[in-house]
């Protein structure tokens, strides 16, 4: 479970040209304006939420009112702020550790525009339910959860989600592996929605399974998902590549009309592979893109295949920036990973994200 708020440790004070009230918090590899006012100072424990936090209708985040008390990507004074720090004392009284997670006690929840997505799956079969109350309830993401989950499926278990950690909450790792000097492979991260389809033996028959990313659609229908596996014709591509193994899954992103405003211009759908699994190996990215290009199936841009990391994480989010490869537009940022230490972690433009909010 993400953690969207946490006990945290600021690690650095650093001012702000020409700005007198305001200055910024470094919180792992976070930079967060804040007041100068609130006196925070280095090795200060704080509550720190993540961007794209939801926090509630609380007299405590009445200044969030008018973001519609969403954690945002903004910029003061030239300076990208990520973040919210917030002294203990928003807390009820008690002793707390470092890195606790506190998102259940502050009642924060996740920005998920995708879940949107997700629900829209199921207005038709809503409209089919009778009972007025679960109607009403189906309007609550958790309880479309707990609701379809056990006529769906569920998300298979043994499949792990879609959702790379962010490199600023991955501090100790980058230190680590820049002392190193591991290379990794960066791929180009594509703004739609994450899509996973998988095939699994079952006695002497096959199982085939399309997936949102949290929902398992056992039923064929004319969504997104379904009308990729049917374009690319993914389940027999599966079968192909199946082999010896009992299970194979095939994850990546979709592109398109109706999805996160079709930035990239594509008429209808689009689909970029970022995952290719086996029970025992996930295969590297070159190595897919070979095994994929013969079945007409598309892998995200590669940026670079032998990258080192830069001497700070300020540094690789500058290295984040930048334009698409698929059209001229920002880039929403890279994924990089390295498949022998089995790392991997995103690094997501902030002018990307200033650029959403306009």
């Amino acid at each position: 479970m993400r953690k969207l708020a946490s006990i945290r440790e600021i690690a650095d004070i650093k001012p702000i040209q020409n700005a007198d009230a305001i200055e910024v918090a470094v919180v792992d590899g976070w930079e967060c304006v804040v007041k100068k006012s609130e006196g925070f100072k280095a090795g200060d424990h704080v509550v720190y939420i993540e961007i794209d936090s939801i926090v509630p209708d609380k007299p405590e985040f009445e200044f969030l009112r008018d973001r519609k008390f969403r954690v945002r990507t903004i910029k003061l004074r030239g300076q990208v702020s990520q973040g919210l720090v917030l002294p203990l004392n928003i807390l009820p009284d008690k002793k707390y550790k470092l890195d606790e997670d506190v998102t259940n006690i502050l009642g924060v929840t996740k920005y998920d525009p995708q879940a949107e997505q997700e629900k829209k799956l199921f207005e038709s079969s809503q409209n089919k339910i009778k009972n007025p109350l679960i109607k009403l309830l189906l309007r609550f993401s958790w309880f479309r959860k707990l609701y379809i989950k056990p006529k769906k499926g569920g998300f298979p278990t043994w499949i792990v989600k879609t959702d790379e950690e962010r490199i600023q909450n991955k501090t100790k790792m980058f230190g680590i592996e820049k002392d190193l000097g591991t290379k990794f492979i960066v791929t180009e991260k594509l703004d739609g929605q994450s899509a996973t389809y998988y095939l699994e033996k079952v006695g002497r028959k096959y199982k085939f399974g399309v997936c949102s990313r949290n929902i398992n659609l056992t039923t064929p229908d004319n969504s997104s998902y379904w009308t990729v596996a049917k374009q690319f014709n993914i389940e027999n591509v599966l079968k192909s590549l199946i082999g010896d193994n009992d299970k194979i899954v095939l994850q990546g992103e979709i592109i398109g009309t109706g999805i996160q405003g079709n930035k990239y211009k594509v008429d209808g759908y689009d689909f970029y592979a970022f995952n290719l699994t086996y029970p025992n190996r996930k295969i590297p990215t070159t190595e897919m893109v070979e095994i994929l290009h013969k079945y007409e199936i598309k892998s995200v841009p590669i940026l670079n295949t032998g990258l080192e990391l830069k001497d700070s994480i300020p540094e690789m989010v500058e290295y984040a920036k930048g334009k698409s490869t698929l059209l001229n537009t920002k880039r929403e940022g890279v994924v990089m990973r390295n498949y022998l230490r089995d790392i991997s972690f995103k690094v997501i433009n902030p002018e990307f994200l200033l650029a959403e909010q306009d």
